[in-house]
């Protein structure tokens, strides 16, 4: 991967807010409310909206392990990833575009953002959202890396 970035000016949300006004915040760093249509890095159109943060059983999931404080950065993560990896859906599964970034937060281990679009296999058009999380657990991007991009053999871009 690239090197880690420093995110200077990148603020931590408190997870004492609820989970609408998480959301809120997270949408006007894509100067909406609850659905944008933004135009990533390399000309792909993804569905910004609350399906980034809801469970299988359409509950909000923000506050989920970290997800709240790091909530802006992986906002930053969509906006300019250090990778994006394709995973071409297979025996009628969807595609898949994953974004990952890593980021030095200062105090304590780096944090890994990853964000995950899909669409039905071979149409082309926007990108729904599926899941948007950040971890400090500094393996797991290495360990999500390897599985993906090795056993899957993905094709991906990389932010330079």
């Amino acid at each position: 991967m690239p090197p880690v970035r420093h995110a200077a000016g990148t603020e931590r949300l408190s997870p004492t807010l609820d989970e609408p006004r998480l959301f809120a915040r997270f949408m006007r760093e894509f100067g909406g409310e609850s659905r944008v249509a933004f135009t990533d890095v390399v000309g792909n159109v993804l569905e910004i909206d609350r399906h980034l943060f809801l469970n299988l059983k359409g509950e909000w999931k923000i506050m989920k392990d970290e997800r709240a404080q790091w909530l802006l950065y992986t906002a930053l993560n969509i906006r300019r990833p250090d990778e994006i990896w394709l995973e071409p859906g297979r025996r009628g599964g969807v595609d898949k575009r994953y974004y990952l970034s890593r980021f030095d937060v200062g105090r304590g281990p780096l944090l890994s953002c990853i964000a995950v679009f899909e669409r039905a296999q071979g149409l082309s058009g926007a990108w729904s959202g599926r899941t948007n999380y950040a971890t400090t657990d500094e393996k797991y991007i290495h360990r999500k890396r390897d599985q993906e991009i090795l056993e899957k053999q993905l094709g991906y871009w990389r932010w330079e």
